[in-house]
């Protein structure tokens, strides 16, 4: 049996082959610029509204709160600095035994108290800033929540018990 050899066919594959060399930088490209946008997103520091109040004394402090998982897994990473009135509480959603924190990729130190049922349980101070693994691991011996303050922002220490509100319950003036 003979093959024919048509015409149309070799038109086709030239089309093929000039629309593959067009479209083949164009998506090279596309690969790079989402790969690079996609890095980018997952350095940048997460900007949590403040959504409730510590108050400690007479220090009031600002505070975000990390719930999700992604939240919690990338706290206060990336920033380049906290205020001294401002902090981050991490909700758990439940109670947990030896809870690990380190501080991987964040830039400055903090204070971290582990929390549970607004009674301080565990305290660590200035708590180092760590950028290549293996970090030092952190643990709670029990916790329902995290803080994260500015080292010696706040006077806390182990049975502390904390005030911390939702702004939509605090008293309006």
């Amino acid at each position: 049996m003979k093959t024919l050899k048509i015409p149309f066919e070799k038109k086709l594959y030239a089309a093929g082959f000039k629309l593959l060399n067009i479209l083949g930088p164009i998506t090279g490209v596309s690969i790079i610029i989402g790969n690079l946008t996609i890095i980018y997103l997952q350095t940048r520091p997460q900007e949590l509204p403040v959504t409730h109040i510590l108050t400690h004394g007479e220090r009031t402090f600002k505070l975000s709160v990390a719930s999700t998982p992604e939240q919690l897994e990338k706290g206060l990473k990336f920033r380049t600095s906290l205020n001294g009135d401002c902090g981050m509480l991490f909700n758990l959603g439940k109670e947990i035994y030896n809870v690990p924190f380190w501080m991987y990729k964040v830039n400055f130190p903090l204070d971290i108290f582990y929390i549970k049922d607004n009674v301080v349980t565990t305290v660590v101070y200035n708590a180092e800033p760590c950028h290549k693994t293996p970090c030092p691991i952190y643990k709670g011996r029990v916790a329902n929540q995290v803080l994260e303050l500015a080292p010696g922002a706040a006077n806390i220490k182990v049975g502390d018990r904390l005030n911390i509100q939702p702004l939509s319950v605090l008293p309006k003036n």
